[in-house]
């Protein structure tokens, strides 16, 4: 084998080198990945078997604490056992029991079986919080399903309705009687606390929230301004003019109030506010004096249209004459 031989004999066996180690690293790592699904894959395995053991741990403790609670598993002991300690209680609480009976439930399976009781009785507010503390305070395995309480018209007792069931649970731990003991799901103490934090309420009669505060009552002075009195020397028209015995008399109509003056030269005028003395009658026109100001006022105007008369005996404008208002 020459030179060149030799080099190429080399590279091919390095070739293959190169592509056994690629391919032994690349089954190494398949292998590797596939061993870390398989270990995550266990792990979840793990986790789901330990979570459903806890959980059934869980419900193994807490049918044993049913079972403790659970009423007789014979139905028909139960029955009279439950009936004779619910008319106790409510007898010892001071309800006065009209009635009692059996009622249908559908509470049933195979693991336990439901009956339900309905008890009615006449009984004070704080009968009927003992009442209620005592079944709570209780650990069977019972329930309120429903309670009615009313007042009839004059009456001072409550008329109660008490609906109420229970569960005979198989493998119960009582035989003979109901369990006994007391529940700790009370929050307060005993039924005097609770009939304390009662003793202010009436249950019966439908709450009224109280008046608000009528608001506080402020004075407010009437700030609107008062309508300017009417002056009838607004409505009084110099309406003519005739001879009299002293020469001409002027004729003035007030319309408010329905006379006719006759006034000649040197008479009083006084109309509504307007008070003064006509000065001079003529024809079309006649002159009064109000105050130290005289006035004329022609045919057809009333008093306060008159123009204020110069010293000059020239009459103003009518927005520079100054209509006197008495």
């Amino acid at each position: 084998m020459n030179k060149r031989e030799k080099i190429l004999a080399g590279f091919v066996l390095a070739l293959v080198v190169l592509f056994a180690g690629n391919y032994l690293y690349g089954s190494y790592t398949r292998s590797m990945h596939s061993g870390d699904i398989e270990l995550q894959n266990a792990r979840t395995k793990l986790a789901a078997a330990t979570k459903r053991l806890k959980d059934g741990q869980r419900a193994a403790l807490q049918l044993q604490e049913w079972q403790e609670r659970s009423l007789p598993s014979d139905y028909e002991k139960s029955l009279s056992l439950y009936k004779a300690w619910l008319l106790a209680k409510a007898k010892d609480a001071g309800l006065a029991v009209n009635d009692i009976k059996l009622t249908p439930t559908a509470s049933n399976s195979t693991a336990y079986k439901a009956f339900g009781y309905q008890l009615v009785a006449n009984s004070s507010l704080s009968s009927l919080v003992t009442m209620l503390y005592e079944f709570y305070r209780s650990p069977q395995l019972h329930q309120i399903t429903r309670l009615q309480v009313s007042r009839p018209p004059g009456s001072t007792q409550l008329q109660v309705t008490l609906d109420v069931e229970a569960l005979c649970l198989k493998g119960a731990v009582a035989k003979d009687k109901l369990p006994e003991g007391d529940s700790k799901r009370l929050k307060l103490a005993s039924a005097d606390a609770y009939k304390k934090s009662m003793a202010e309420r009436d249950i019966v009669t439908v709450y009224s929230p109280p008046r608000p505060p009528a608001p506080p009552r402020v004075d407010r002075k009437d700030t609107t301004p008062a309508p300017p009195k009417f002056d009838d020397a607004d409505l009084a028209f110099f309406t003519g003019t005739v001879t009299g015995s002293k020469g001409l008399q002027a004729w003035i109509n007030v319309r408010t109030t329905g006379e006719m003056l006759h006034l000649e030269a040197g008479d009083p005028v006084k109309v509504g506010a307007l008070k003064g003395e006509i000065v001079s009658v003529e024809p079309l026109l006649l002159v009064y004096k109000s105050g130290d100001k005289k006035f004329q006022v022609r045919l057809g105007e009333t008093l306060r249209k008159g123009k204020e008369i110069g010293p000059n005996g020239e009459a103003k404008s009518a927005p520079e004459a100054e209509l006197p208002k008495s």
